[in-house]
């Protein structure tokens, strides 16, 4: 199990204020009362895991400690974390920013509690962070970057970072990945006071380039390899039988962790029988979810800044039967293709249709021996599937 341990002693405390800080009658909006509690001081000690530390704090404070559910999916042991802190005349919000940055967090005032999120470099993680890289998140968190110029290039902001690093922690490296797509050359505002962790998120802020931790290293890359690589690379584990296409993206939004933006008019002019999607997504990436559905549905997408642009490739509503999806297929280094039907030469597409042609022919006689009857009489159909047609039930 993960332990944290802060030791932060200076004087101790009394808690004899917190206890009429909020009242239980507080209104709604408390947030000028819980700021008035964080710049109070504080003596606590902690050693438990995370979710109980925060009640404890709450309890002792009266100000209500909350985490975005985020948390619990990136940091190494989520609600097992464990937290071992030792805190004596700092104020509370001291001591709850220098608890969350050990753990590549922040905290943020909402209107009732103090809420713990992910820095947006760990969000950018895409995964549970380990040990080494919530040590160097917050290394780069309290080490000034000391640059003499507000407006560094990208690449003077690099190299700067990296010379820190040599200073602080020799093992820890950067990494500037496809520098030649980037614009080394373009300014990027500094304040003089900032840490080596402000730099870089302005970077990410200013120009087409990001960055995040991954090992023992600060890697620097384009903005969409990073969501292309580590959002959209997540895996899921859902099934859907028969559940409306916006409800599905709004889950592979949520999964993803990054913006979603859907063309207008691209959901309503999707075919009403493949507006709602039965699909089986088994330990499948979320970008090989939305080459599935692109494939049903017509929707198509694209990596566009920090986010996913989905518009629909038919402008008449024809939908996925233009150029559906037919299979995946996966090569010697482990990668999925998807295979739509425009790919395919004529003698393979020829095979395929009177296959599938078959498996309808086999369901049919299954009809017939367990007696099962349509409520509607089926319109006639060709034993085969026409030509740029496809069955997304078999």
């Amino acid at each position: 199990m993960r332990r944290l341990q802060l030791a932060i002693p200076i004087i101790a405390a009394s808690f004899a204020f917190y206890a009429h800080v909020l009242p239980a009658s507080a209104a709604p909006d408390t947030s000028a009362l819980i700021n008035e509690a964080l710049d109070q001081p504080v003596k606590l000690e902690l050693n438990t895991v995370l979710p109980k530390a925060m009640a404890t704090i709450g309890d002792k404070t009266g100000v209500k400690i909350e985490a975005d559910p985020a948390v619990w999916e990136l940091l190494p042991w989520g609600e097992q974390t464990n937290i071992k802190a030792k805190i004596e005349n700092q104020t509370l919000r001291s001591a709850l920013d220098a608890m969350a940055r050990r753990l590549g967090l922040v905290t943020a005032l909402k209107a009732q509690s103090v809420e713990l999120q992910p820095m947006p470099a760990l969000r950018r993680l895409g995964r549970r962070a380990t040990d080494a890289e919530l040590e160097l998140l917050d290394l780069l968190a309290r080490t000034p970057l000391g640059l003499a110029s507000e407006k560094p290039t990208v690449e003077q902001l690099v190299d700067a970072v990296d010379q820190k690093r040599q200073q602080a922690k020799p093992e820890f490296a950067v990494e500037f990945r496809r520098r030649d797509v980037i614009d080394v050359n373009h300014p990027v505002f500094v304040a003089r006071n900032a840490t080596t962790y402000d730099a870089l998120e302005a970077l990410a802020r200013e120009t087409s380039a990001t960055w995040y931790p991954w090992g023992k290293s600060v890697v620097v890359l384009p903005r969409e390899a990073q969501v292309r690589n580590n959002q959209l690379g997540k895996t899921v584990n859902i099934r859907y039988n028969g559940v409306d296409i916006a409800q599905v993206l709004l889950e592979l939004k949520r999964a993803s962790g990054v913006d979603f933006e859907i063309e207008p008019g691209a959901i309503q002019r999707i075919p009403p029988e493949s507006r709602n999607v039965s699909l089986i997504l088994d330990n499948v990436t979320v970008a090989d979810a939305l080459e599935t559905i692109s494939g049903f549905t017509g929707l198509d997408w694209v990596v566009k800044g920090d986010g996913v642009y989905i518009w629909n490739q038919s402008a008449g509503g024809a939908g996925a039967g233009q150029d559906p999806v037919v299979g995946m297929v996966q090569m010697d280094n482990g990668m999925q293709v998807m295979i739509r039907r425009s790919t395919l030469p004529p003698d393979v597409r020829e095979y395929i249709d009177q296959r599938v042609g078959k498996e309808i022919a086999k369901l049919r006689e299954m009809m017939k021996d367990e007696g099962f009857k349509p409520s509607t009489k089926p319109a006639t159909q060709p034993t085969q599937p026409a030509t740029g047609q496809t069955n997304k039930d078999l």
